[in-house]
């Protein structure tokens, strides 16, 4: 699930990429140190993060947008192509969050 989501963000126009928080560090260290997550399946990826818990998925998303695209309209377009992945895939697609984490030109590196 969150290759999927990680690949539909990647690919909404205004998206320049995913953006790693000290949160998903955290769940790395924690994961690579055996904690669990509960009942729920918690997977991690940079910028993604998916909850599956009895069937129903939910995503977190944060991203940095192209200045010359609309953050909110971005953010709403990711949301809406995210659900419709996980909705394809079967399970039940629960929330899907989008954060907005930069905007800045298409031409910057980081």
């Amino acid at each position: 699930i969150e290759a999927m989501a990680a690949r539909i963000a990647l690919q909404t126009p205004g998206v320049l990429r995913l953006e790693p928080t000290i949160q998903d560090l955290i769940g790395r260290v924690a994961a690579l140190g055996g904690a669990g997550t509960g009942r729920g399946r918690n997977r991690r990826h940079d910028g993604v993060v998916a909850t599956i818990i009895d069937g129903m998925v939910r995503v977190r998303l944060d991203v940095a947008t192209d200045i010359t695209h609309t953050a909110l309209q971005v953010a709403h377009a990711v949301q809406e192509r995210v659900f419709e992945g996980v909705r394809a895939t079967g399970l039940i697609p629960g929330t899907v969050d989008v954060s907005i984490l930069a905007i800045e030109p298409a031409n910057v590196t980081v």
